[in-house]
């Protein structure tokens, strides 16, 4: 009896506290798709109690046959009411669709532009239909799995809409040779015996349906001639007797995060945070891991979040993706559609290389003209240096620390103006 009470009890606190978000489940018409797609849209505490006012949107984009954007919600709105974040809107759009369960976040002629519906369609609607922040400086992205693709996906191709990213446990390199190897088997024991295989995405297991999925985004094609597969509608990537087609996997690559991160450059000023749990079940992690070297080589700044767990998303990513985005966007406010009041410099992603051995960048952008200070304090929070005190015109500006003989470990960058003081965290080697 008390077991049944203390479980009644929980169920009634985790019900009361999902029932305080403010979230709305509603549809809207898309252009690109031709037809009424779900939505869930998170509303901050105190939306309705200051109707002048404008907030900043995260879009998450979900996983392959997950849909949920509630498992996040609780820890954006605890980090919202204990301050450690500002109030901002949520919204995640469905993306299931058939056959393969999910739409890669690109358009496909098997389902359809899913990629016009989100970057377009959606926001489009979001901005006329509710109270936010229009632009740039005000969207980011969130993804999981198949939704950490298209957050990276989107972030790169459509740079002039996204302020920042967040990625966890994404398909980002899949030319890694050790998921390509790994990948591989795991199809092959999925379509066990041979020495023929047949690949059917409706009598198979979850590498394979994984497979048939990617190919429907990258390689579709609708008279394919693949006897061997089945629904018979893309160029699958392997052959009846299980050897790759280098010319099928050489257009999907073309495609890949890997492939497309150099149309990236530090320039763009696209926050990049990314994660990825090393027992992985889906061979995710070694991939995430080499990625870094390509962010290195093109010195595109970063945050890397390394843990243990499996696909799943962990708390300690949801947190840290918070605040990471947080940190790098417009903060609410009363927007007259020419300007943002007490909003924030965009200032933070910009300084590298990050880690640095004795030097490091400093990039910053003012919407108008101002009298700033940037200093440099360490973990006690002593101020150890001064880089700049004076005014700076509107515009982007680059400054360069040199840290000189001061020892490896963790230190602050802050800029203050007169309305404002924002911080980055930095690493010395």
């Amino acid at each position: 009896m008390k077991k049944f009470t203390i479980i009644t009890v929980i169920l009634m606190t985790a019900n009361l506290l999902f029932a305080q978000y403010n979230k709305i489940d509603t549809s809207f018409y898309s252009q690109a798709l031709g037809e009424e797609k779900m939505v869930d849209i998170y509303f901050p505490p105190g939306y309705d109690e200051n109707p002048n006012w404008h907030y900043p949107v995260i879009y998450y984009l979900h996983g392959w046959n997950d849909n949920n954007m509630g498992v996040m919600l609780y820890t954006l709105q605890e980090l919202i009411n204990n301050g450690t974040i500002e109030p901002v809107i949520m919204v995640g759009a469905d993306n299931y669709c058939l056959p393969f369960g999910g739409s890669y976040y690109v358009n496909s002629v098997l389902w359809g532009d899913y990629e016009d519906y989100m970057v377009s369609d959606l926001i489009d609607w979001i901005d006329s239909s509710f109270r936010t922040i229009p632009g740039r400086d005000a969207r980011a992205l969130l993804g999981h799995s198949m939704g950490g693709y298209g957050a990276f996906r989107y972030g790169i191709l459509h740079k002039d809409k996204f302020r920042a990213l967040s990625s966890f446990a994404g398909a980002i390199n899949r030319r890694d040779p050790y998921f390509v190897e790994q990948f591989g088997i795991k199809v092959f024991q999925e379509n066990q015996p041979g020495p023929t295989f047949f690949y059917d995405f409706y009598n198979t297991g979850s590498f394979t349906m994984s497979l048939f999925l990617a190919s429907g985004a990258w390689t579709p094609n609708l008279n394919s001639q693949q006897i061997y597969i089945n629904p018979q509608n893309v160029d699958f990537p392997a052959d009846e007797y299980g050897d790759p087609i280098d010319t099928i996997g050489a257009k999907s690559y073309l495609q890949d995060i890997a492939y497309l991160i150099h149309q990236l450059s530090p320039v763009d000023s696209v926050g990049i945070l990314f994660g990825c749990g090393s027992n992985d079940q889906w061979l995710l992690y070694p991939m995430n891991i080499t990625f870094k070297d390509s962010l290195d080589l093109m010195g595109l700044p970063y945050e890397f979040y390394d843990c243990t767990s499996g696909h799943a998303m962990p708390a300690g990513f949801k947190q840290r993706s918070f605040i990471f985005l947080d940190s790098l966007l417009m903060p609410p406010g009363i927007y007259t559609g020419t300007h943002q009041t007490n909003q924030k410099i965009i200032f933070g992603v910009h300084n590298y290389p990050n880690p640095f051995d004795q030097t490091t960048n400093i990039e910053f952008s003012l919407k108008e003209e101002r009298k700033i200070t940037v200093s440099i304090y360490n973990q006690l929070g002593e101020k150890i240096a001064i880089i700049f005190n004076g005014i700076k015109e509107k515009g982007i500006h680059q400054l360069t620390w040199d840290s000189e003989n001061l020892p490896s470990g963790i230190y602050f960058i802050e800029l203050q103006t007169d309305q404002s003081t924002t911080a980055q965290k930095i690493i010395k080697k």
